[in-house]
């Protein structure tokens, strides 16, 4: 059997509470947009055949798409969860005749759920299968309704939960797995009466296809999670933070199982796709931004900030209010206190001084800037790239590098701008007298 599968993500709504010019699903959760997170879950869950839905902002939420083999499906009016699911089905037929559907603001899905779903979904008789869990307050949330044999009935919203419901703690997840070929017949006849009165505020939701399907002698299944797995759902700002939160500290429970070691876990921010090696110690206050990647017995922070492009080998010392975009330091580099590094590549056992700069951008292009191995870059100074500075080198402390003017290997520039020292121990004052 084929364990591939499509996938149909609902993105269309307004995310009005987010109260934010940019489209919800488009905020990042640790350095990911929430649509990526949900996409990502869902082909490592094994979807091959990815479509999304959209409405509101399409044009935004679009452009972020149009690299991908993902497909496009528009509702143009925000009319429901199933009438949003037809237009996927209208639209962009799907490959597959079995169907994952998620909402689009689950940036916490379990891919190893997702599978479990799709299995249990082929194993059954089912077309329609709604993953759900049992939890300790299901307040809030759709509650799934089980005959005195156990079979699912329906899900009953919370607004329509009366006294009889309200002990129910198996809910309903918004995750469904879909036979195409039957349900989709059933779901037009469902939309089509649902939308068909005098009254346009009506909708169709995906919750009723589950009576529509039972009435009609389809099967439908809930399948119950291990554990209570609830996923977070990103609404407004403060779900977002929490989901942000939650995603962290299981970020830092893998790392810290790993070897290495997080001083104080609360006041640390790691973001995806970050790698770390053993022994590494990062102390509190740091960031360490997506994808970058640092080596073993490291010691970064505190209030370090690694950007996105900053790989760190091996025994590398990064220490306090020092901030590295886009540049590689190699082993045994040592850059402790108040430094810059931007677009730089720092070669094996250089120290960079306290509050050294690597001036990267001209206002108008990002240049870069090598330096050897075994330079010093002395206190407070400042390189302007593109520069490169020679093995061995040493720029003195307060000295400016100007763009293009490179340092030679085993040499010592000083002042402003730097000159070179052509004899250490007569050259200076006469420098000093020409910059005077």
């Amino acid at each position: 059997m084929d364990q591939k599968f499509s996938a149909i993500i609902l993105a269309a709504g307004r995310g009005t509470r987010m109260k934010s010019s940019l489209p919800k699903l488009l905020h990042k959760v640790l350095g990911v947009t929430v649509l990526d997170r949900v996409i990502c879950s869902v082909r490592d869950a094994g979807a091959d055949d990815l479509i999304v839905v959209l409405g509101h902002d399409a044009k935004t939420i679009s452009g972020q798409l149009a690299d991908t083999d993902i497909r496009v499906a528009m509702q143009t009016e925000q009319l429901g969860t199933a009438h949003a699911l037809l237009a996927a089905l209208d639209q962009q037929p799907p490959q597959h005749d079995d169907v994952l559907v998620v909402n689009g603001d689950l940036p916490d899905l379990d891919p190893d759920q997702l599978g479990s779903l799709m299995q249990s979904h082929r194993a059954s008789d089912a077309e329609l299968t709604v993953s759900s869990c049992n939890v300790d307050h299901p307040t809030g949330m759709g509650r799934i309704v089980r005959s005195t044999e156990g079979t699912f009935e329906r899900i009953v919203e919370q607004q329509d939960v009366d006294s009889s419901l309200e002990a129910i703690c198996e809910v309903n997840l918004g995750i469904y797995s879909v036979g195409v070929s039957r349900v989709q017949p059933k779901l037009q006849e469902m939309v089509d009466g649902d939308l068909g009165g005098a009254d346009s505020t009506n909708e169709s939701y995906l919750t009723d296809l589950v009576e529509v399907l039972i009435e009609g002698g389809i099967p439908v299944a809930a399948c119950p999670s291990k554990g209570q797995q609830q996923f977070l759902q990103v609404n407004d700002r403060l779900g977002l933070a929490r989901v942000s939160r939650v995603l962290q500290d299981r970020i830092q429970t893998r790392l810290l199982t790993e070897g290495v070691t997080i001083v104080d876990p609360v006041t640390t921010w790691i973001e995806f796709d970050v790698e770390i090696g053993t022994d590494t110690v990062i102390h509190p206050q740091t960031v360490i931004r997506r994808g970058v990647k640092i080596g073993s017995h490291c010691e970064i922070g505190p209030f370090a900030h690694l950007r996105e492009g900053t790989v760190i080998e091996d025994d590398v010392k990064v220490g306090d209010f020092v901030e590295i975009k886009d540049s590689t330091l190699e082993q045994g580099v040592r850059a402790k206190h108040l430094a810059y590094l931007g677009n730089a590549s720092v070669g094996r056992k250089a120290n960079i001084g306290a509050g050294a700069v690597v001036a990267n951008y001209d206002g108008k292009v990002k240049s870069p800037t090598r330096i050897g191995s075994g330079a010093f870059i002395g206190s407070g100074s400042v390189i302007v790239a593109p520069v490169n500075i020679g093995d061995n080198a040493t720029v003195g402390a307060g000295a400016v590098v100007p763009a293009g003017r490179d340092v030679e290997p085993g040499s010592t520039v000083i002042g402003v701008p730097a000159r070179k020292i052509k004899r250490h121990d007569d050259s200076i004052p006469e420098i000093c007298e020409e910059e005077r």
